[in-house]
């Protein structure tokens, strides 16, 4: 693994068991005969300076195979699932939607491509991986907070992962000026606006066919935000609190319900959430941090309060 990183004395020793299949011992008219394959690791150059491959032993290798990122989601989450350790405990009692399957690969796409993430040093499986892993903690630990028997993974707790966004991925001179958690809250903000129109219209492009007159399927919705309501998600609040806050927004379930119809009873939830943070992705709502939550309010109201 990592051949460049090898000294040159101990790649130098690989000459002879590759060009004449044996090995030799030094002072000994003796060859052991070898009927081995060897199967080198290596990162590409530009992404290490620690280390290079001597050219004669480049030479003698017979295959050089260029491997790649997963090209689609599905394939990332396959490789992520076999991947996180996820504990027996965790499986039985957290229950993890496919939807936040897909929004965590696709912060590691959104990464790859952002302009504050430096594209040399790349942005590897790990990030999926351990993001996988820290959203089931964070479900596991709010679940023994609230004292819930058991929990489900919310778009809330895609938060905690921004440890493993900034311990994963390296930032260009523009990155570490926006700083590094910033950068993590933006690819997350990038991952949801990216799926959101997989499962719920567009806000800006939702029309009613033979109609120039855009059909505003969140109307509701976001009346009652420009009528002064706020709804909080506390990361720690239990699975009652957290589905009377949604329940509480008038038109939310009406429209997960338009739209996501085969759905389990928590899963009902997940959808309400996301499509609250859906709309502050598209500039439909306001959605501000708290010390251990986030707020959604009314866009022009939230400006206000905080020019004030």
């Amino acid at each position: 693994n990592e051949l460049p990183d090898l000294q040159a004395r101990i790649q130098v020793s690989l000459f002879n068991i590759l060009q004449e299949g044996n090995i030799q011992i030094r002072g000994f008219k003796l060859r052991l005969p070898l009927d081995i394959q060897f199967v080198f690791t290596a990162n590409p150059e530009d992404y290490t300076n620690r280390g290079s491959i001597v050219t004669p032993l480049k030479d003698r290798i017979g295959s050089q195979i260029l491997t790649h990122y997963p090209k689609d989601l599905d394939t990332a989450k396959a490789i992520t699932k076999q991947e996180a350790k996820i504990s027996a405990f965790q499986k039985e009692n957290i229950h993890c939607h496919p939807l936040i399957n897909t929004l965590i690969e696709q912060v590691s796409f959104e990464a790859r491509e952002n302009e504050f993430v430096d594209a040399k040093s790349g942005v590897s499986a790990r990030l999926g991986i351990s993001a996988l892993e820290t959203v089931y903690s964070a479900a596991e630990r709010r679940m023994l907070i609230s004292g819930d028997r058991g929990t489900q993974i919310r778009i809330a707790d895609l938060y905690s992962i921004i440890p493993a966004i900034t311990g994963k991925v390296e930032m260009v001179y523009e990155g570490e000026q926006e700083g590094p958690f910033n950068v993590a809250n933006i690819l997350i903000g990038k991952a949801i606006r990216s799926t959101f129109g997989l499962y719920f219209p567009v806000p800006e492009d939702n029309k009613r066919k033979g109609e120039n007159k855009p059909v505003n399927q969140y109307e509701r919705i976001i009346k009652w935000f420009e009528k002064g309501n706020d709804a909080d998600i506390v990361y720690t609040m239990s699975d009652k609190e957290y589905a009377r806050t949604l329940n509480n927004i008038d038109g939310l379930a009406t429209l997960v319900d338009s739209f996501q119809k085969d759905k389990g009873k928590m899963d009902t939830y997940l959808w309400m959430e996301f499509v609250l943070h859906g709309l502050a992705e598209y500039s439909k709502l306001g959605k501000s941090k708290l010390e251990k939550g986030t707020r959604f309010n009314d866009l022009l109201g939230s400006m206000f309060s905080f020019s004030e």
